[in-house]
């Protein structure tokens, strides 16, 4: 599993431990939405510095970079549900939703990316509409 935009690391008791930090995420997130398929996981380092993650559309593969691992867990949260979603639905980056921006500039809460997170696993696109509405 290779992207161009990170590099992966190979597999050793550091990264590891970086990897089981975004897959806790994951597991956090199927424990409320429990239809969430199995996503692959890649920890690495980004070729262009402003790369926190990546996803591969609709194929249920992610790749997190260290830098992004070492932020907080509620920015890390962020960026984990933001690539499940690209990774899961295949939708891509709107500048209206603080969860799906092309960058980082909102970082919500546990509660606030779980609620974003299941509306675009619920409804995909229609998202926007509702999280915006509410």
């Amino acid at each position: 599993m290779k992207t161009k935009q990170i590099k992966n690391f190979k597999m050793n008791d550091e990264v590891y431990k970086l990897r089981t930090k975004v897959i806790n995420l994951i597991r956090e997130a199927k424990e409320e939405i429990t239809n969430l398929p199995r996503i692959e996981v890649r920890i690495g380092e980004a070729r262009n510095h402003n790369v926190l993650g990546v996803a591969k559309l609709s194929k249920k593969q992610i790749w997190i970079t260290k830098r992004a691992v070492d932020m907080s867990q509620d920015a890390l949260r962020n960026i984990v549900f933001h690539e499940i979603v690209h990774a899961v639905t295949g939708f891509g980056h709107d500048e209206k939703c603080p969860l799906m921006q092309s960058k980082l500039k909102t970082i919500l809460n546990k509660t606030e990316c779980m609620k974003y997170l299941k509306g675009y696993i619920k409804h995909g696109a229609t998202m926007l509409t509702m999280a915006v509405a509410s």
